[in-house]
């Protein structure tokens, strides 16, 4: 059997409902208070099969409101947190009266590991945090969410001050080194942002992994342990070559896209039929590159990665290739660099298509990939990212999609602490849940 289909049926991805995830049998309390980055992080356990109790107060997270447009909500919860909300258990606690934390304490020693995302040591001095609860339970991982951290001479002083994806990657210095050449004017020289939670999205991710990395060193050794999340320190952990130039004394000038203070060509360009990312700043990258658009002429002029770095001639350079390109389709150029691959010529040009979130979205190989699923939430249908990690035992997997403030309530505390039915109205009553 040829290889490609072998592996797509080893993958199995029709039967992967059928199939146990990898955390099955994990409890996950998730009491992140209007956290992305914990939301995200629980979301991810909660695909690899751990059963993830989110806990909010009796009034909801306020990371439901948040929607785009400030109107598209499905049953009064807005798409980013219904998405995130998948897999999950939703119950309600009230942490603000002593009751509600003398449940919590009930709830946790059944946890394998709990996220939050209060200001550092608040929960402590509530008697609900990593120190008292690794007393009754210890073996649970503790995860905590915060823009300083709870060590460090910053983390006291600006305890108070929120993590958000706009805090790390402003204080990591993305946001800085995402800039355009100051000829260019403003506003459009100003530092920039991504257009998505990408230093929330890290962190929870980095979480997620931390969960993990802990669930195996408790095998081991029988012991929880506490993990300290940040967005900044997520982002300085995939930004290394911003630091880089600053550290070997070459400051960073310019980081945003068509030029780059390190390597050229690494740019995109427009083409017939839209705009394409090249690569091609090696020698013999770049010949094969210049090669592959006719303008073998080129390397005499830049004919090393020196004379292609300096600002000045990267300019010049840009536009004498985009001369090149504007001829081109994307098939075009895709055509040349497979038959120069074929010929088994040196150097390796790279060329890749800058897609539109529709074309994505429209083409069908990234649906026979199981990408995105449609899936029905009352009267609407939304279409949702599946699972990246592809484990073709113990597949990771999407249930369901957030469900109403404290719809689990009844399943959870009866689960867990035995509590129904007139207790659970006394706890209503009493605005614990």
């Amino acid at each position: 059997m040829e290889w490609h289909e072998f592996s797509k049926e080893y993958f199995e991805i029709e039967k992967a409902k059928l199939k146990s995830g990898p955390l099955e049998g994990i409890v996950v309390l998730d009491v992140s208070r209007a956290s992305p980055a914990a939301t995200f992080a629980s979301a991810l356990l909660a695909e690899m099969g751990a059963e993830v109790i989110k806990i909010e107060p009796p009034e909801g997270d306020e990371l439901r409101k948040l929607t785009p447009f400030g109107e598209i909500y499905i049953n009064d919860t807005g798409l980013p947190f219904l998405v995130e909300g998948r897999n999950k258990e939703f119950i309600t606690l009230n942490l603000e009266k002593a009751e509600g934390r003398e449940l919590f304490k009930r709830l946790a020693i059944h946890a394998d590991a709990i996220l939050e995302s209060f200001e550092p040591g608040w929960m402590d001095s509530m008697g609900i945090g990593y120190r008292q609860i690794r007393e009754i339970n210890p073996g649970v991982i503790w995860v905590s969410f915060s823009a300083y951290g709870c060590f460090g001479r910053n983390a006291k002083k600006f305890s108070k001050v929120p993590d958000s994806n706009l805090f790390g990657i402003a204080m990591s210095s993305y946001m800085e080194a995402n800039r355009e050449l100051p000829e260019v004017g403003e506003p459009y020289n100003l530092p920039t942002a991504p257009g998505f939670w990408m230093a929330t999205n890290l962190a929870g991710v980095y979480a997620a992994a931390g969960v993990v990395l802990a669930l195996y060193y408790r095998t081991k050794s029988g012991k929880g342990q506490m993990i300290d999340i940040t967005s900044v320190d997520s982002m300085i952990h995939v930004s290394p070559s911003i630091f880089w130039s600053h550290a070997h004394g070459e400051p960073l000038f310019v980081g945003v896209l068509p030029l780059d203070y390190a390597v050229f060509p690494y740019a995109y360009w427009k083409i017939k039929d839209g705009y394409v990312f090249a690569s091609g700043f090696t020698d013999p990258n770049f010949r094969a590159l210049i090669t592959q658009l006719g303008a073998e002429e080129l390397f005499e002029k830049y004919p090393n990665v020196f004379a292609r770095i300096k600002l000045e001639n990267q300019k010049v350079l840009y536009q004498e290739l985009a001369e090149k390109f504007e001829q081109l389709t994307f098939a075009d150029l895709t055509k040349r660099m497979l038959e120069w691959r074929e010929q088994n010529r040196e150097g390796v040009a790279v060329y890749m298509k800058v897609t539109t979130p529709k074309e994505v979205l429209e083409e069908d190989y990234w649906k026979e990939r199981g990408d995105f699923r449609d899936v029905k939430v009352g009267e609407d249908t939304i279409k949702v990212i599946e699972p990246v990690w592809r484990l073709s035992k113990s597949p990771l997997k999407l249930k369901w999609l957030a469900k109403d403030v404290g719809e689990d309530n009844g399943f959870v505390y009866k689960k867990f602490l035995g509590l129904a039915g007139k207790d659970l109205e006394e706890l209503k009553k009493e605005g614990l849940i």
